[in-house]
């Protein structure tokens, strides 16, 4: 196990231990990166997810294992000293620590915001999924995924860009996926060009054609698909919501245990994406030098989002984000109350509300009973903080953001892209209204000392995402000193400016290193009190102030 791994969880273990007795954070920086990437010599094997298995593992054999054993609820194991997630080849900080540009969002993942032009290469036909493509080589030598909509238009295609983007601003790995609009001459066949299946044969232009034929129409006569980019590295299967990769020494926190795995269930409610299962994601081998190498983790598959609609069976696809396909505890429950248990999906249509959008809605949308197509180890795993962590990271993709993410669908027609913003931002406030109004929003912890004072500034998200009006906003601090931490009485004035809160407190520098906690408590007139932000840090004999830890505790009482 990798040694600042463990000095991470022995700093966890020390603010978090059993005991009623306070454990401070040591005088180091916080981690903000997992040495996972170390070079290995031996790549793993690949690993295969059959969706049937996985499916029926989950729904049925795992549950029943489960009701043998006995699991304590424990929080996410990757977590540093200010309660968020280090970079790692599983996750990237980035919009949740820094402001994105427009152009970094309409990126995404990919190294340019277009396409690279046509002629696009037809080497083979797409070999699996639920829809017809084909594999295509593009002139920047990369290799792409073309795929196109099925009963719903522009749904997937859109969603494919557009959710994989929000998923890349959060943090995770994804593939380049965009919107293209084309002509049936844009696409050229390789000479070995091979059609997919049991039985390989010669790509013939008749099966390209055919495929291209099923496209839906595109502004200027042009028809509209979607280029997936081919990820970096080797793919090595998809890596699953729990357990361990034996064949990877760098792989050491059970994935449930991950915070980035568990977090992700705030994204998928939020998107309506119920396929979150081991088979739309993907490990992949990068290499870094001959023979050598790590296993980055990527979320392959997000083109379910925004409403998708079987269309053999609408009674189950309204169900989707409400019910597990099979849903072991809802069938239970209808059958001990003779079906009079109220479901959110009763109230819905029979039919698709929307062509595109499907039965995707604000309407009947509580983000807390939301569920994935069928069970998740690593979600179901979830806590509050988990949660929280994922929301802090929504509430700064506000409508402007959203605005350039939502433009990724190129839609045909502007009032699609209006109609799924106005479902995002609606869905969005209901998830910050759950898990922005529980623990603290207060958030990235600064202090500095300025003569005798020292100031502890924080961003207050519920402001800033809009969910709390700051004329309405009211702060206070409590300042707790030595060890353990006793009341202070030391003067502290709370000052704040639209979304930053800064308490300036009377600590004069000593001659001795002291350990100073301070509590700031947010809440709204006529609405919530926050249990406190918790700041930890030293002050310094030279005067310097350092901030080592932060605590989102769930009551006010003292450390």
């Amino acid at each position: 196990m990798h040694w600042r791994l463990l000095t991470s969880i022995a700093a966890l273990w020390l603010v978090t231990g059993c005991g009623a007795s306070f454990r401070a954070f040591p005088m180091a920086d916080p981690m903000w990166r997992d040495d996972d990437a170390r070079p290995i010599a031996t790549r793993p094997q690949v690993h295969y997810n059959p969706w049937a298995w996985d499916a029926v593992d989950n729904t049925t054999f795992r549950q029943l294992s489960e009701l043998w054993t006995y699991e304590r609820d424990r929080e996410a194991m990757n977590v540093n000293a200010l309660d968020e997630v280090p970079d790692s080849t599983w996750f990237t900080n980035r919009i949740g620590r820094d402001a994105m540009s427009d152009e970094d969002l309409a990126r995404g993942a990919c190294s340019e915001v277009d396409a690279p032009p046509p002629p696009w290469v037809v080497i083979r036909s797409k070999p699996d999924g639920s829809g017809p493509g084909l594999v295509v080589r593009a002139s920047d030598g990369r290799t792409y995924l073309f795929k196109v909509d099925l009963s719903q238009p522009e749904r997937a295609t859109a969603a494919d860009a557009i959710a994989s983007r929000i998923f890349h601003a959060a943090g995770y790995f994804v593939p380049c996926n965009r919107v293209i609009h084309f002509t049936p001459e844009d696409f050229t066949l390789a000479p070995d060009a091979r059609a997919s299946g049991p039985s390989p044969r010669p790509l013939v232009r008749a099966d390209v054609d055919a495929i291209l034929a099923r496209a839906g129409a595109a502004p200027n006569g042009r028809r509209r698909g979607s280029l997936s980019a081919y990820i970096d590295g080797t793919p090595l299967g998809g890596w699953r919501f729990a357990g361990l990769r034996d064949d990877d020494p760098n792989d050491v926190v059970p994935h449930e245990h991950r915070r980035e795995v568990r977090g992700m269930y705030v994204l998928s409610a939020w998107l309506n994406h119920i396929d979150s299962r081991a088979e739309n994601n993907m490990d992949s081998w990068i290499e870094t030098e001959p023979g050598r190498g790590y296993v980055r983790h990527y979320v392959l598959d997000t083109g379910d989002s925004f409403g998708i609609v079987w269309p053999v069976d609408d009674a189950l696809s309204r169900r989707f984000g409400h019910s597990h396909y099979l849903d072991i505890q809802h069938l239970g429950e209808d059958f001990l109350s003779l079906g009079l248990a109220p479901r959110a999906y009763t109230e819905s249509p029979d039919r698709p509300e929307h062509p595109t959008f499907g039965f995707y809605t604000e309407r009947d949308f509580v983000p807390d009973q939301w569920r994935n197509g069928y069970p998740n180890p690593g979600f179901e795993r979830r806590t509050e903080r988990d949660l929280a962590w994922m929301t802090r990271i929504v509430a700064r993709l506000g409508e402007s953001e959203l605005a350039v993410l939502v433009a990724q669908g190129a839609w045909s027609d502007p009032a699609l892209g209006a109609q799924l913003m106005r479902i995002l931002l609606a869905r969005r406030a209901r998830i910050l209204e759950r898990w922005l109004t529980r623990l603290s929003p207060l958030t990235w912890p600064a202090a500095s000392r300025d003569g005798r004072d020292v100031e502890i500034c924080l961003d207050d998200l519920a402001v800033s995402s809009g969910l709390r009006d700051a004329d309405g906003r009211r702060y206070e601090a409590r300042v707790y000193r030595g060890l353990p931490p006793r009341p202070s009485d030391a003067e502290v004035r709370v000052s704040a400016s639209s979304a930053r809160v800064c308490a300036r407190i009377a600590l004069p520098p000593g001659a001795a290193e002291e350990y100073v906690v301070v509590d700031v408590i947010a809440s709204s007139v006529g609405a919530e009190r926050t249990a406190p932000a918790r700041v930890h840090l030293y002050s310094l004999p030279g005067g310097e102030v350092r901030v080592v830890g932060l605590e989102r505790p769930d009551s006010e009482s003292a450390p």
